[in-house]
């Protein structure tokens, strides 16, 4: 009987060791997974931090490009508008000018018009009473007697020869497109909008110096308007002159024509230009 309670004793007591050590194992286990959480969630609110410093980062960079854009577009909208206002600008003081030329052509066609009625009714009454012989002395003393031609680029001043809008610039540093012609080239001449059968002037005092007809620019009158100046007019039709005549600024050279067929497109114009020591100007630099 004493043998038996010692083996259950015995018995008893590993089984006590065994749960011990389970229960020490348990813990272990626990006390591991408890850590192996604790590192997880660390990691992942580590990852979590750098994506939304990865996104915030991104968003300051779209916004930095938006920034950037507006700022560009905002300086493209200020060059636009600038470019609106020179445009205009450009605009009133060509109309500007435009109307100065007019009123100053104007008048002087009214001015001309009564010298010419006053020297008609003179010559009229000379004719009357004085005789023949001394009627064609005087004729031969006028034809003896040319005015004297000057013209200087700093201290004179060219009429429009008629009322219009340029519809093609000069241009011999580059070229320009020719509608009619459907390509680019140089312009040594201003064209110059005009109505038909509208008159042409004189813009400065001087000497027809050659009459021509020309394919592109119709009946063309050449001037000298003294120290190497030259005058073109082309595009015109019904010429109130002829070579060797002598014209005052205002007076009427002709009328504008139909355009050649080199300027079907751009309509009735004159072709104005200007020649220095045979060499082509801006006339645009000369007229007033």
């Amino acid at each position: 009987m004493t043998v038996k309670r010692k083996k259950k004793g015995t018995f008893m007591g590993g089984r006590s060791v065994t749960a011990a050590f389970s229960l020490c194992l348990l813990a272990v286990v626990a006390m591991i997974g408890m850590y192996t959480v604790g590192k997880s969630e660390q990691k992942q609110n580590e990852i979590e931090q750098k994506v939304a410093q990865a996104e915030q980062k991104k968003q300051e960079e779209e916004k930095a490009k938006q920034a950037e854009a507006q700022k560009v577009q905002e300086q493209e909208e200020e060059r636009e508008e600038e470019q609106r206002q020179e445009a205009a600008s450009a605009s009133a003081k060509r109309d500007t000018e435009t109307d100065k030329t007019d009123k100053a052509v104007d008048t002087k066609v009214i001015n001309e018009a009564e010298l010419e009625s006053e020297f008609q009714s003179e010559s009229a009454e000379i004719a009357e009473n004085v005789v023949i012989d001394e009627m064609e002395e005087a004729s031969s003393d006028a034809m003896a007697e040319e005015p004297t031609l000057s013209f200087s680029a700093e201290t004179d001043k060219l009429f429009w020869p008629v009322a219009g809008n340029v519809i093609l610039d000069y241009s011999m540093d580059k070229s320009v497109y020719f509608s009619t012609l459907n390509q680019y080239k140089y312009n040594p001449a201003v064209i110059i909008q005009g109505s038909l059968d509208a008159s042409v002037m004189c813009a400065a005092q001087g000497k027809v110096t050659s009459i021509e007809t020309l394919d592109e620019t119709g009946t063309t009158v050449t001037m000298d308007i003294g120290d190497g100046y030259e005058l073109v007019y082309g595009q015109l039709k019904e010429l109130t002159v002829k070579e060797g005549d002598y014209l005052k600024a205002g007076e009427t050279i002709g009328y504008v024509s139909e355009p050649t067929k080199y300027y079907a497109q751009e309509g009735c114009n004159v072709y104005f230009a200007v020649r220095k020591d045979g060499e082509s100007v801006d006339p645009m630099t000369l007229l007033q």
